[in-house]
């Protein structure tokens, strides 16, 4: 297995690659992004209204950001799941956030016009300047967009891209690294303390790379013996998560698909109960979830394997394991100290509202899981022998 560990490696240092990349970006375009959803959101005295158009990968990303508006700025997300024109009124302050990295998805593309068409505002962020949505955009006159561009586009090595990041996994990390970061700088243009530096986003893109490169410190045997027991089986893989953490999770089970496996996320509504064969992976920060606490118990009644992702060596989730002994198939996901005590604290949610500790952090935790479960794809491609084109021909 010490090969795939080696790419377990490579993968992760690609993908650190990515989120370092980002400390690169013009400093005019990321002040522009920053105040214009400044001027948007600034407002108190009407409810904003905030649309996610993106589908996907990138969907997720971005669904994370506008729970961090909603949090702080009373800004109501409304997805892909709420056509613009139900919600759409002319009395609210409008605005679309679309995310498409090839700016060819049609139904995104559909969502711009009609926010358009409705004289809403948008802000596209892509890495393609040729695509439809940024012609779109740029021709818009209450529209701006931002550019990022893909490192892999560029890569000379396209074999080894293809095999530590297949399917591409660079523009959707990006864009919640990046969105989260350039948040501190829209609180302060809107408490009236811009920085034309950007050194609030610049500090913590250097602290999100900082906390990822930690990941290649998970321990070789016991990830080696964990690889050993997800790839090798034919009963089905139902991951599960709650909030942000929920959203990697529903990432996560979008590529066992790729990887030809029947795969389910936990809170779907045609995902069927545990049985012996089945492996459940719940995805939790500190380890307190209710709702994973419970997929934990009910999958061990009913036979089914549990292999868990957090980062609290001391929440409740892990004595759950340790009383079934299968504490040996948790993998931990390495924060700094100070991350740790945030994310891990003494707090336990009863019901998917979370605390509102959560609500305000920075998503360290949910940032390390991309890159690790994106890492663990690349193993399960290699384990299985399966070729990116493969896995192309089962992307939904």
């Amino acid at each position: 297995m010490a090969g795939l560990f080696d790419t377990y490696k490579e993968a992760t240092a690609l993908q650190c690659s990515f989120i370092e990349k980002l400390g690169k970006l013009d400093l005019e375009c990321v002040n522009a992004f920053a105040d214009s959803l400044a001027s948007f959101l600034i407002s108190k005295d009407e409810r904003n209204f905030v649309y996610g158009l993106a589908a996907g990968r990138s969907a997720l990303s971005l669904y994370s950001f506008l729970q961090l508006l909603y949090n702080h700025f009373n800004a109501f997300p409304c997805t892909m799941e709420d056509p613009v024109q139900k919600h759409f009124r002319h009395t609210r302050k409008n605005l679309g956030i679309a995310v498409s990295g090839s700016g060819e998805t049609p139904a995104v593309n559909k969502y711009i016009e009609d926010i358009m068409n409705q004289g809403g505002e948008i802000r596209l962020i892509t890495a393609n300047e040729e695509g439809t949505a940024h012609r779109l955009v740029e021709d818009y006159e209450n529209g701006s967009v931002l550019v990022i561009e893909g490192k892999t586009k560029y890569d000379l090595d396209m074999t080894r891209t293809s095999k530590l990041s297949p399917m591409g996994t660079e523009f959707e990390l990006e864009v919640l690294a990046f969105l989260n970061a350039v948040f501190k700088e829209v609180q302060a243009r809107i408490e009236g303390v811009p920085n034309a530096t950007c050194e609030s986003y610049l500090s913590t893109i250097k602290d999100f790379a900082g906390q990822c490169r930690l990941i290649s410190r998970i321990d070789e045997g016991r990830l080696s013996d964990w690889f050993e027991r997800l790839f090798p089986r034919s009963g089905r893989y139902i991951i599960g998560g709650v909030g942000r953490s929920g959203l990697v999770a529903r990432a996560f089970e979008m590529r066992f698909t790729h990887l030809n496996k029947t795969s389910y996320w936990e809170r779907d509504f045609n995902t069927p109960s545990f049985q012996i064969g089945d492996v459940y992976v719940p995805i939790t920060g500190s380890g307190n979830t209710y709702e994973c606490l419970e997929g934990v118990k009910s999958a061990f009644k009913r036979g089914a394997d549990v292999m868990p992702i957090t980062t609290n060596p001391s929440s409740e989730l892990v004595e759950l394991m340790a009383d079934n002994g299968r504490e040996e198939e948790i993998i931990f996901i390495p924060v700094s100290e100070e991350y740790l005590d945030q994310i891990c604290g003494s707090r336990r949610t009863t019901s998917w509202l979370v605390s509102e500790y959560s609500m305000h952090r920075y998503p360290i935790f949910e940032i390390n899981a991309s890159i690790f479960t994106n890492s663990v794809v690349a193993v399960g491609a290699e384990f299985l022998g399966i070729e990116e084109a493969g896995m192309k021909r089962l992307h939904a």
